[in-house]
């Protein structure tokens, strides 16, 4: 019995520590369109409302650059089977990218495919439009190893310049100042 309560107490301490929120988060995102640096920071230690800023370079078919930001909104939850401590995080912001019609190694990026102009040439283009964010994340409960994982999907629209894409999908690893 008293192995018992002692596996439970340590499950149970283990749990709680998990639930230790953070206020900033940097790492590396990498996604369906683009790699780059994500950051994220919350107001305050509930984790309820926060920003967040990515740098991304094309890595598939795109070879450009695009800066995002969204404001956040964290809700966190169990899954009922095992019990696994995540977060929900929704949110809702701007972006702006930039593609060159071709790179230094003669590739034509996602303006070489899509972006045309009257001779039927490959342009560059700005591009600007509206982002969500769903994300599920996980804060790793070891102390020692402050970092959070996490998988998101990216619904986009490009009012200026759009592209046919519309979502992206990515994994992010972020080191947490606690």
């Amino acid at each position: 019995m008293k192995k018992i309560f002692l596996v439970l107490s340590f499950v149970s301490l283990t749990l709680i520590a998990s639930a230790r929120r953070y206020y900033t988060g940097i790492g590396l995102r990498a996604g369906r369109f683009d790699f780059g640096v994500t950051f994220k920071h919350f107001y305050n230690t509930d984790n309820a409302t926060g920003l967040q800023f990515d740098a991304f370079y094309g890595i598939y078919g795109s070879y450009g650059y695009t800066v995002k930001g969204y404001y956040l909104k964290q809700v966190p939850f169990k899954i009922p089977i095992i019990q696994l401590p995540l977060d929900l995080v929704m949110g809702a912001g701007l972006h702006v990218g930039y593609y060159p019609a071709a790179n230094d190694n003669g590739y034509h990026n996602r303006a070489g495919k899509y972006y045309l102009d009257e001779n039927g040439k490959a342009k560059s283009v700005f591009v600007a439009g509206v982002d969500a964010t769903v994300q599920i994340e996980y804060r790793i409960p070891i102390k020692k190893v402050p970092f959070t994982i996490s998988l998101d999907g990216n619904p986009f629209f490009e009012f200026y310049h759009p592209g046919p894409e519309w979502i992206d999908f990515g994994v992010s690893l972020r080191y947490v100042f606690l």
